[in-house]
């Protein structure tokens, strides 16, 4: 027995427009982005891992880059 059958029905119709998407629907976007104005292609070219490798090293200092660049050619040296 459900004690507030009305409150039930309401609740069901509540979650039937969730799953239907009746408001995405009823109230369609102009242009598909985020809250920021970022569209979901330029969303996923910045979360793509070698976006973010590339950022990482731009970030880096000259020296850090240049320390970097000749400490990984010094092992290839030594095993010539």
């Amino acid at each position: 027995q459900i004690s507030d059958p009305e409150a039930c029905d309401q609740m069901y119709e509540s979650l039937v427009k969730i799953h239907t998407n009746f408001y995405k629907n009823k109230y369609p976007r102009l242009k598909d982005t985020t809250f920021t104005g970022v569209t979901v292609e330029d969303c996923r070219t910045i979360l793509a891992t070698d976006i973010l490798k590339q950022m990482e090293d731009m970030k880096k200092g000259t020296w850090k880059r240049l320390r970097e660049k000749f400490s990984a050619k010094k092992p290839e040296e030594d095993s010539k």
